[in-house]
């Protein structure tokens, strides 16, 4: 590993202890903890917190793990009943796993050729993770790979479908209550749905919320000036902006950034004039979190009722549908 520290997070249902571990130059480590009745799971972070791992620890089941740092998905946990399950399933699809990771490495640009083989493999990873719970509802494991390969605020269907293959017993387990929590909380902002209220101040001093964007359509469009795809141009928002006026259709742009100078110069040479919306109070974080926002660009088309028309990260998608209510 670059980085010969660890950085541990300890989860109870109640807490969250964090802590930090160094490797020996065997990049070797132990740590211990005495297992508490409540303790859920515990992650380890390393490679400046890019790269984790997460065991789930059972009282007098010492953890053992074995394997290349640079493979997280890789590594064989044991010790219990969950880290062992999972060990095996990783065993069996070691080889998908290590072509995937050695694909995704660095988030290095990928040709149309091998994004169209990466998303072959997620399909085949994530069909073999079904038939896993398929044949093992009453295991914990299967839960976790819910929760890992099918955890998706977007597709919120497919984890209820998942969840309901599951065996009542696993009702108990956290993983499982978590997961039921995600769903209610996706369904907030699913399409259909009333939008989540909010009061936001944009860099001019003005406020918003929905109801002071009554009778208009409106977007919200999660940005960030570091972020690429997140452009304004990408998503086709300066098409929008220039094609509509805001008597009719509102556009807020909310930056996950904090830097005030940075976002008036974004303002300046544009030759549109944003209603951008900083996050030097922690207002973009805080509206991020109503939204349920965990990827970026994020757009959220409203009508003029504060209903939610559409949820994307795909700019023509926004665009066909403004054109479309717009008519």
């Amino acid at each position: 590993m670059a980085d010969d520290s660890l950085y541990v997070v300890y989860a109870s249902s109640a807490t969250i202890r964090i802590d930090t571990v160094t490797c020996n130059e065997k990049g070797l480590f132990h740590t211990f903890c005495e297992i508490e009745d409540d303790l859920q799971d515990i992650t380890f972070y390393y490679n400046d917190r890019y790269q984790w791992f997460t065991v789930y620890p059972e009282v007098g089941k010492p953890v053992r793990v074995k394997g290349d740092a640079n493979y997280p998905q890789l590594l064989q946990i044991k010790g219990g009943r969950i880290n062992n399950t999972l060990s095996r399933f990783k065993k069996k699809a070691a080889p998908l796993l290590k072509e995937l990771a050695d694909l995704q490495r660095g988030n290095v640009s990928l040709d149309v050729e091998e994004t169209v083989h990466l998303s072959t493999l997620q399909l085949e990873l994530r069909k073999k993770v079904q038939d896993f719970i398929a044949k093992n509802p009453k295991e914990e494991a299967s839960a976790v790979l819910i929760s890992e390969y099918f955890s998706d605020p977007n597709d919120f269907e497919q984890t209820e479908r998942l969840l309901l293959s599951l065996s009542p017993e696993l009702n108990s387990f956290f993983l499982v209550g978590n997961l039921w929590k995600e769903i209610e909380r996706a369904l907030t902002t699913s399409i259909g749905a009333q939008a989540p209220n909010f009061k936001i101040t944009n860099i001019d001093g003005q406020t918003y919320t929905v109801d002071s964007l009554a009778n208009k359509h409106f977007i919200l469009a999660f940005t960030a000036l570091w972020c690429d795809m997140c452009q304004t141009e990408v998503m086709m928002l300066d098409e929008i902006a220039s094609k509509y006026t805001t008597d009719s259709l509102e556009i807020l742009l909310i930056c996950l950034d904090d830097n005030l100078e940075e976002i008036r110069e974004r303002v300046r040479q544009d030759t549109i004039q944003w209603n951008l919306f900083a996050d030097s109070a922690g207002q973009a974080i805080q509206l991020f979190d109503i939204y349920n926002v965990n990827s970026l660009p994020k757009c959220f088309l409203m009508d003029k009722d504060g209903t939610i028309l559409l949820n994307t990260m795909n700019g023509e998608a926004l665009k066909q549908k403004v054109d479309e209510i717009m008519k």
